[in-house]
C-alpha cells in the first residue's frame, strides 16, 4: 500500500512539475524552465538573505530606576568584513516619544548601558576616543562612559591600561566598580612585538581583576590579586562587600564549569566567604535589603543549573523552581521578597514571580519568541526586548498591574518595520508522543503563510544546538534560524525540542546524557511521523539540517535513516572523543554526558557520527569555520572527507575567520544563501 501511495504522490508532482515548466515557456519562450524561474522574492516579496541577514538585533533593555525612560542596544550589520554598528538607543516607558539615538563616532562601538542608582545619569561601555586622549598613556579601548539622562555630550569615566568589560554602581553612587582584563607586562609585550611570542599554556594568561574608582573614575585601585580571574560582581547594597565569580583560570571552560562564588570586602578585598565552588554561568544580585544573594550553580554533570537564594547571616541555601515544569532563564529582585524573570515551559517563555523563601513559582505572563533581556523599575514596571512570530526583538513595557494581571506587553520601538511586508509563515506551536517511553515532546512548525490542509510540503527539519538549548515559538529569521526564510519559499519546517532539551525540566534535559543520537533522533522522527500522517511533509522530500549540536544530529539522522533526501551539516561534532579532546570547553562539556574520555571511549564511539558515515548515501552540505575553537574544523573535515572516500555525493564550505557563531555579515549571508539553495537544489 506504502509503495502505491508513493509511486501515487511522485506521478502526481511530475504532473504539476510538467505543468509548471509549460507555463514558464509561455510566458519567456523556448528557455528551460528552471532558468527562467524568476527569483520568489522579485516575485512576491520574500526577502533575500541579505535583507534577512541584515535585521537589527534589538537587547539589553534597562529601564531608569523611576521607570520613565528605557535604554537599550542596537546591533546593524555592516558589509565588507566591518564589525557590527554597536549603538545605545533610549525610549520613554509611556510610548509617547520616538526612540533617539546615543550619538558616538562610525567607529565606536556603544554597549552594556547602565542607569545610576538616582536615575540622572547613563553610563555604558564604548570604545569611543577620549577627547583629550594622551596618545602616550597607556589606555585600552573598552572603557566605561557616561551621559545625563538626555543623552548630553558624554564623557569618559575609567583609564583603564585593560580593557573593561563589566561595571557597577555602589547603592549611593559614590563609587563606580568595573572589571579590566590585565594588559601584556612590559616585556610580553616586547616579546610579542618582535615575534618572540611563544605561548606556555596555562601561565600566559591575562586575567581580569576587579577595581574600585570614585564616581568620576579616579583613584581606581585593584581589589583583586593578579591570578585570580573575575567574571561577574554585585555590589552589596551597605557597599561593603561584592559578591564575585572567580576561578584560578582563564577562558569559557573555567568561565562556564570551574568557577566559585565568594564575597569579599569592598575595603581591601579580603575573603569573606564561599557560597559555592560550582558556580553557574547566571548573574548575581543582591536584593535590596541586602540580606540575600540570587546566584547560580551547577547540576551534577555540568549541563544543568539551578538559580539559588544564598542568606549569609543564616548561611542558608534556597533552591528556586525545582518543581515547575519548565526551565529558568533569567532572575531579578522585585523586592525582598519577590524575584520576577524569565522561564521556559514547553515553547513559550513566561514572565515568572518567584518566592525567595520556598522556591515557589507563578506564572504571570505568557510571552512567545526569544526574550533578549529584562530589567525593572522601583516602581514595579517591566521593560523586556522579545520577539514575537511576526517581528524579530523589540522593547516592550508592562505596569506593575499589568504584570499581576497577565497584561499584555505594550510595545515601543519599531526597528525593523521591513518586516511587516513580508509574507510570514504561519508558526505553530505542537506536542507530540515519544514513542520510546510515552513522554511529550514539544516544538514548533512553520507553514508557508497561504499552506492549506491537504497540501504536501517539501519539509525541513531543523535541530538546534546545545543538545541543551530549546526551539521557542516566535521570530525565526535570521542565518542561523532558517524556518521563515524557508516557509515564505514554500516549506514546511518542524523546529523539535527532543530529549536534551530546555523547557521541560531538569529531568528532561538529562536524559541526553549518554545518549546524544537514538533517543533524540527518535524524538525527532516521531515528530517528522506525525506531520507526514496529517499529510503536511512530503515524505519523498525531507531535509534535515542544524547548526553545531542540529549540524551532529543532522549528521546523525542520514547514517541512521533513510528518511532524508539530503543533510546540512554546520559547525557539527563528528566525531565525540576527538571533540573532548580538542575543544575549548574540554573539561565538563562533553565529560558531562559521556564520562572520561579515556575511560569511556567506548560511549564516545558509539555517540559518534563519524562511526556510520559508510550508511550515509544522500548528498550532503558540511559548512564550517575556519577559526571555530568550540568545534574545531577538523571535525567538518572528517565528515568530509569520510563521505568522499564512501563515494557520498558531499560538498564543503570552509568560512575563513569564522568562529563557532558567525559575526560578519557576509559570511552570515553566503550561510543562508547556501542553505536555500541546496534545498532547492535537493528537494
Amino acid at each position: 500500500m506504502r509503495a502505491a501511495i508513493t509511486q501515487q504522490r511522485r506521478t502526481t508532482r511530475g504532473a504539476r512539475s510538467l505543468l509548471r515548466a509549460l507555463v514558464l515557456r509561455t510566458s519567456a519562450g523556448a528557455c528551460i524552465a528552471m532558468a527562467c524561474a524568476l527569483p520568489l522574492q522579485a516575485r512576491d516579496g520574500v526577502p533575500s538573505a541579505a535583507q534577512v541577514v541584515d535585521l537589527k538585533e534589538v537587547g539589553d533593555p534597562q529601564i531608569s530606576p523611576d521607570g520613565a525612560t528605557i535604554a537599550y542596544t542596537v546591533e546593524t550589520p555592516r558589509p565588507a568584513g566591518d564589525s557590527n554598528l554597536r549603538r545605545i538607543w533610549r525610549v520613554a516607558s509611556d510610548g509617547r516619544s520616538a526612540p533617539v539615538e546615543l550619538a558616538a563616532p562610525d567607529t565606536a562601538a556603544d554597549r552594556m548601558p547602565r542607569w545610576s542608582p538616582d536615575g540622572t545619569h547613563l553610563s555604558f561601555l564604548s570604545t569611543r576616543p577620549a577627547p583629550d586622549e594622551d596618545t602616550t598613556a597607556p589606555r585600552a579601548s573598552s572603557q566605561v562612559w557616561t551621559t545625563t539622562a538626555d543623552g548630553a555630550i558624554p564623557r569618559p569615566l575609567t583609564t583603564s591600561a585593560g580593557d573593561v568589560t563589566a561595571f557597577a554602581w555602589s547603592a549611593d553612587g559614590t563609587r563606580l566598580a568595573y572589571l579590566a582584563i590585565d594588559p601584556p607586562s612590559p616585556e610580553r609585550a616586547a616579546r610579542i612585538a618582535r615575534k618572540d611570542d611563544a605561548v606556555e599554556v596555562g601561565r600566559d594568561a591575562q586575567f581580569t581583576r576587579l577595581w574600585v574608582s570614585d564616581a568620576n573614575g579616579r583613584d581606581a585601585r585593584a581589589l583583586t590579586p593578579s591570578d585570580l580571574q573575575v567574571q561577574d560582581l554585585a555590589w552589596s547594597p551597605d557597599g561593603r562587600s561584592f559578591a564575585l565569580r572567580v576561578s584560578d583560570e582563564v577562558g569559557l571552560g573555567a568561565m562556564w564549569y570551574r568557577s566559585s562564588v565568594v564575597l569579599v570586602s569592598a575595603e581591601d578585598g579580603g575573603m569573606l566567604g564561599t557560597v559555592t565552588t560550582r558556580a553557574s554561568g547566571g548573574p548575581l544580585a543582591w536584593s535590596p535589603d541586602g540580606t540575600r544573594l540570587l546566584y547560580g550553580q551547577l547540576g551534577p554533570h555540568g549541563h544543568t543549573a539551578t538559580r539559588r537564594v544564598y542568606a549569609p547571616a543564616s548561611d542558608t541555601h534556597v533552591a528556586l523552581a525545582t518543581a515547575w515544569p519548565g526551565t529558568l532563564r533569567t532572575l531579578q529582585w522585585r523586592d525582598d521578597g519577590t524575584l520576577v524573570g524569565i522561564g521556559l515551559r514547553g515553547v513559550r517563555p513566561h514572565l515568572l514571580a518567584v518566592d525567595p523563601g520556598d522556591g515557589a513559582v507563578v506564572e504571570l505572563v505568557e510571552l512567545q519568541g526569544p526574550v533578549r533581556g529584562l530589567s525593572l523599575a522601583r516602581n514595579g514596571r517591566v521593560a523586556l526586548a522579545h520577539g514575537r512570530a511576526e517581528q524579530p526583538p523589540e522593547v516592550g513595557t508592562l505596569s506593575k498591574a499589568e504584570v499581576l494581571g497577565g497584561g499584555r506587553v505594550t510595545w515601543l520601538t519599531d526597528t525593523n518595520p521591513q518586516v511587516h511586508a513580508w509574507p510570514l509563515g504561519q508558526v505553530r506551536d505542537r506536542v507530540w508522543t515519544s514513542s520510546r517511553d510515552g513522554r511529550p515532546i514539544h516544538g514548533v512548525l512553520v507553514l508557508p503563510p497561504d499552506w492549506r490542509p491537504g497540501t504536501l510540503l517539501p519539509t525541513l527539519v531543523q535541530a538546534h544546538g546545545g543538545p541543551a538549548d530549546a526551539w521557542l515559538s516566535g521570530w525565526l529569521g535570521s542565518w542561523h534560524d532558517w524556518a521563515q526564510s524557508l516557509a515564505m519559499r514554500g516549506y514546511a519546517v518542524l523546529l523539535p525540542n527532543p530529549r536534551g532539551s530546555y523547557g521541560q525540566g531538569d529531568d528532561f534535559t538529562s536524559l541526553a546524557r549518554g545518549d546524544w543520537g537514538d533517543g533524540p533522533f527518535q524524538d525527532v522522527l516521531d515528530g517528522l511521523d506525525a506531520l507526514e500522517a496529517e499529510g503536511i511533509a512530503d515524505p519523498e522530500r525531507v531535509a534535515i539540517g542544524g547548526w553545531s549540536y542540529g549540524g551532529y544530529l543532522s549528521a546523525w539522522a542520514v547514517g541512521h535513516s533513510d528518511r532524508f533526501r539530503t543533510a546540512i551539516v554546520g559547525a557539527a561534532v563528528i566525531d565525540t572523543a576527538v571533540m573532548a579532546l580538542t575543544t575549548d570547553v574540554p573539561y565538563e562539556y562533553l565529560p558531562g554526558y559521556f564520562g572520561n574520555v579515556l575511560e569511556q571511549r567506548d560511549l564516545y564511539d558509539r555517540n559518534s557520527p563519524i562511526r556510520s558515515a559508510q550508511n550515509v548515501a544522500v548528498p550532503v552540505l558540511v559548512l564550517h569555520g575556519e577559526d571555530d575553537r568550540r568545534v574545531p574544523i577538523s571535525q567538518g573535515e572528517q565528515f568530509h572527507r569520510a563521505l568522499q572516500v564512501n563515494g557520498t555525493p558531499v560538498e564543503m564550505v570552509r568560512y575563513p575567520r569564522g568562529p563557532h557563531w558567525f559575526e560578519a555579515r557576509e559570511q552570515e549571508r553566503d550561510v543562508l544563501e547556501r542553505v536555500l539553495g541546496w534545498l532547492e537544489r535537493h528537494l
